[in-house]
Formats: structure tokens, C-alpha cells, sequence
């Protein structure tokens, strides 16, 4: 009976071992023309917060994936948004940005790619985690890959700040209200 015992837990951790043996790991990069930005209303106005893509200039990624049946399955392969490259147009509200992101305590944001579905022909279906504040929230939805020098991935994604416990500032004695449905754009251009 300790023999099996031994043989069952063997096996259960070696099992995961063999699956992630067939990944592979490419390296990228965001090229500086890319646009990320997240829009958002209030009761008076819209608001878009840019982020600075010459951030990525020297940097580079890595990404861990494995491919069946036109699905791109990925593992520990996180892009890292850091909250100060983003940019509201005005002081005020950069610092009214910062806070509802909580960033002197979680200083970036993080998407955690999970997963790829090419099977539908040019629209890809993802799957992102995202990490804001310290809280991670899975997404799926559309994007639009083009392939020409490079790849470039075109979407956006509507979510909820309240998902990840974040409270909309009201302004001016609640006669500015944020609205907690915002809008993730984004094109991003990538060098394998």
C-alpha cells in the first residue's frame, strides 16, 4: 500500500512536469507606436489616461507558450504596466488617476496572459488576467491580429473598477460622480 502511496504522488507531480516540458519561450517587444490608453466618463465629461509606450523602448519580454489546435496556451507571461507612465492631460487628475489605482501601495498594473484563440480567422478571442491593486480579475475577449513586419494586436475591453475593490472619487462635493465602467484601448505593435 506505501509503494502505490509513493507511485500515486510521484506520478500526480511529475505529470505537470512532462505538460509544461513543451513550452517555449520567445522573446518580444513593444515597439514604440503602440497605443494603450484607458478612457472613462463622469457625469460632466470623458477622460483618457495615455500610456507612454517609449517606456518599452529598451525593454524586452519573455513569453512562455505552447500551440494545439490554433490555441496559444501561455505560462508567466505578465507585461508589466507601471501606473506612473500613464497620463491623464492635466496634474489634477493624473493624481486623481493615481489614487483610484492605489498606486503608492501597487505601483503597476499587471496583464497576465493565459491564453490565445486564433482559431476564428483573423479575430482572436483572449484571455487576460489583470492585476490592479493587487487584485486579479480574468477577462476573454476579441482581438484583431494583423501580421506584416510585425504583429500587431487591435482591441479593447470594457471592465468595472469596482471588480477590483476600487471606489470612483466624486469630486466637488459629489457634483462630479466617475463613472466605475471604463474602457481598455489598445494597439499594440510587437517585434518577435
Amino acid at each position: 500500500m506505501k509503494t502505490y502511496f509513493i507511485l500515486f504522488f510521484t506520478l500526480i507531480f511529475a505529470i505537470p512536469g512532462i505538460a509544461q516540458a513543451n513550452f517555449e519561450t520567445k522573446e518580444i517587444s513593444i515597439l514604440p507606436n503602440s497605443n494603450l490608453s484607458i478612457t472613462g466618463t463622469t457625469n460632466i465629461t470623458d477622460f483618457e489616461c495615455a500610456f507612454n509606450t517609449l517606456c518599452f523602448k529598451n525593454d524586452s519580454f519573455k513569453v512562455h507558450y505552447s500551440e494545439n489546435d490554433n490555441i496559444l496556451y501561455f505560462k508567466n507571461s505578465v507585461l508589466p504596466l507601471e501606473n506612473i507612465n500613464f497620463d491623464c492631460g492635466n496634474r489634477k487628475i493624473n493624481k486623481d488617476f493615481h489614487d483610484l489605482l492605489k498606486t503608492e501601495k501597487h505601483p503597476k498594473i499587471l496583464l497576465k496572459l493565459k491564453e490565445i484563440d486564433m482559431s476564428r480567422g483573423k479575430d482572436a478571442m483572449v484571455t487576460l488576467t489583470f492585476n490592479i491593486a493587487g487584485i486579479d480579475r480574468d477577462y476573454e475577449f476579441p482581438v484583431e491580429i494583423t501580421r506584416d513586419k510585425q504583429l500587431c494586436f487591435d482591441g479593447k475591453l470594457q471592465l468595472n473598477i469596482e471588480d477590483f475593490n476600487l471606489e470612483a472619487p466624486s469630486k466637488i462635493f459629489g457634483l462630479i460622480v466617475i463613472h466605475e465602467e471604463i474602457e481598455i484601448n489598445f494597439n499594440l505593435n510587437i517585434q518577435i
